[in-house]
């Protein structure tokens, strides 16, 4: 049921305020000790103190850059297959996509194409689309959610397998650079890489959003968004492409990322509280991209999905206890 929309405008304006204090906290904060007003004399006219410059360019804007991205990449895919499945629990990482973007990203640095380069992105887009194509004839063939969600764990676990196959035949330094990935972290990207990262996203959220329409009707069934006139089929390929672009562009430049996917479309759900794909969009990209800037501000010393997981893993079960509780599950 949707509800009144008068406090929404106002939610995105909180939200969009919280987002750019936390993108100041960003590139202020660090172990290096440098001002907001260094910060803005970098940005406003860069090499004017070398040394800030190097902090704030090299290190805090690619990071600042990755953290935004993936929160917006992640929670608008996790947004979109729920949204298609039907399933709360649906997300790139419970239904494999996640880890087939891995296994995609294993194959390209093993054999040594390297790290943020584009080789990368397209091996992580190719494994992600392989389990997406996946994960769309078992929906065909299975209605139950439990089914689906169970085969995508199985997926995951196989492409594991098959990562494990592949490291154990590895250099010393192609497995130093996927361990090292493998972990996680926003602080990797390079300033080189960041438009890269963002056209990757931007063609994802382009299928996507081309595609609002189905999504808003979605829920009722494909026979109900058929009688409204919507092309169905041609709709739900743009949206699962979009979905696996976004999981692969995040997974090829900060590693498995957890939780973010299937975690903020419920923060966005319980904040904004409608079905409205138009509202829950822009509201989940930025539930996932302040939750993600959060998390970089800690250490990098403290794995990142450990800290995601202190958000994700209790809207998890609050999920799982609120459908079990409606029979949905």
């Amino acid at each position: 049921m949707r509800t009144t929309g008068g406090g929404r405008p106002l939610i995105m304006v909180v939200l969009a305020l919280l987002l750019l204090a936390l993108c100041t906290l960003t590139l202020v904060l660090g172990p290096a000790n440098v001002s907001v007003s260094q910060v803005f004399d970098s940005i406003v006219k860069p090499g004017s103190d070398e040394a800030v410059s190097r902090i704030v360019w090299g290190l805090r804007i690619p990071r600042m850059a990755a953290a935004l991205l993936a929160g917006v990449a992640l929670s608008v895919s996790g947004l979109a297959l729920q949204t298609v499945f039907r399933n709360p629990l649906c997300g790139p990482f419970v239904l494999g996509i996640s880890s087939g973007a891995s296994l995609g990203a294993a194959v390209a640095m093993l054999a040594g194409f390297g790290f943020g380069c584009l080789g990368v992105l397209g091996s992580a887009t190719v494994g992600a689309l392989v389990v997406t194509l996946a994960v769309m004839w078992l929906a065909s063939r299975f209605e139950r959610n439990s089914v689906l969600l169970v085969a995508g764990l199985l997926t995951g676990y196989f492409i594991d397998a098959l990562v494990s196959v592949l490291v154990a035949q590895s250099d010393a330094e192609s497995l130093r650079v996927y361990v090292a990935w493998g972990m996680g972290s926003f602080g990797r990207l390079v300033l080189d890489d960041i438009w890269l990262f963002f056209g990757a996203v931007v063609v994802g959220l382009a299928f996507v959003v081309c595609s609002m329409r189905y999504l808003n009707t979605a829920l009722m069934g494909d026979d109900f968004a058929r009688g409204l006139g919507v092309p169905v089929r041609c709709s739900k390929r743009f949206v699962l492409l979009g979905s696996s672009l976004l999981a692969a562009a995040c997974t090829a430049f900060c590693g498995p990322v957890a939780f973010v996917g299937i975690a903020t479309p419920h923060l966005a759900f319980m904040l904004f509280k409608t079905t409205n794909c138009r509202v829950l969009v822009p509201g989940a990209a930025l539930c996932g991209a302040n939750l993600c800037l959060v998390a970089g501000l800690f250490p990098v010393s403290i794995p990142l999905n450990a800290l995601l997981s202190v958000v994700g893993v209790p809207v998890i079960l609050f999920v799982i206890s609120r459908s079990a509780g409606r029979g949905n599950l």
